[in-house]
């Protein structure tokens, strides 16, 4: 059974990368790769082959590791000069008003699979040698503290008088989830299985 689904078809609207946080308040301008896109290689390239690559995808924050959650997407691309243009802008333009995309056609060209456990793992089949650019997003945690008055302190003196009066304070820390894209290239030299570990190191 294929841990992969081969996907070609069109979507509606526009892929904008992953990485980009638009503000609601702001209209993006999306930015195309000018570079030609050769459908009819591309199509051939994507057809069945015999090569698997089995991988593992990590994140590494401040000495911790963290893998994608069982089941979440990762997709895999062709790499084409088109596709490596758009991954120039996408790094350019990661914040602000500009937004770096592909037309339909480019994404309709790639494989939608899912991360097979819950230590990293998947599993791409049926693919013939060629450059992949294999991408996912993974979840880290991130932290801060922050205080919150929670009383006084008041001291009195021997004739009731107030000496000094401070404000207590209790800290707190508060931990919440942020997702960033970890994506690597592999190169396919030949039929069979080969291994591969993408991560942001």
């Amino acid at each position: 059974m294929h841990c992969c689904i081969r996907r070609i078809f069109i979507v509606a609207g526009l892929l904008v990368a992953g990485a980009s946080k638009i503000s609601a308040q702001k209209t993006p301008e999306y930015i195309y790769p000018t570079a030609a896109f050769n459908e009819a290689e591309v199509a051939s390239q994507m057809e069945d082959g015999k090569a698997t690559i089995q991988g593992l995808a990590k994140l590494k924050k401040k000495g911790r590791t963290y893998y994608p959650w069982q089941g979440d997407r990762i997709q895999l691309y062709p790499v084409t000069p088109y596709l490596t243009e758009f991954l120039e802008l996408q790094k350019k333009y990661r914040k602000g008003k500009k937004v770096a995309t592909m037309s339909n056609t480019v994404f309709s060209y790639h494989i939608e699979g899912r991360v097979i456990d819950e230590n990293g793992h998947f599993e791409f089949r049926d693919l013939k040698p060629g450059k992949y650019y294999i991408v996912t997003w993974i979840d880290y945690e991130k932290s801060y503290e922050y205080k919150v008055q929670t009383g006084r302190e008041t001291a009195y003196n021997g004739y009731g008088d107030v000496v000094y009066s401070v404000p207590t304070y209790t800290w707190y820390t508060h931990k919440y989830a942020v997702e960033q894209e970890v994506s690597g290239i592999v190169d396919v030299t030949s039929d069979g299985k080969m291994s591969a570990v993408i991560s942001n190191e």
